[in-house]
C-alpha cells in the first residue's frame, strides 16, 4: 500500500462520517420543529377556548 492510497481512505471516511453526522443533525431539527409545531396545533384551540370563555363574562 503507498502512502496517498491510505491518506485517500482516511478522507473518504472522515467525509462520511461528517456526512452522517449532518444527517442526524438534520433529523433532529426536522423532528424538534414537526414536535413544536404540532404541540402548538394542539394547544390552539385550547387557547381559543379560553379566550372566548374569558370574553362571555
Amino acid at each position: 500500500m503507498r502512502h496517498g492510497e491510505h491518506t485517500t481512505i482516511t478522507i473518504e471516511r472522515g467525509d462520511a462520517a461528517r456526512i452522517n453526522r449532518a444527517k442526524k443533525i438534520c433529523w433532529f431539527v426536522t423532528l424538534w420543529v414537526a414536535g413544536v409545531g404540532g404541540t402548538m396545533l394542539l394547544t390552539l384551540p385550547f387557547k381559543l377556548l379560553i379566550r372566548f370563555g374569558a370574553g362571555m363574562h
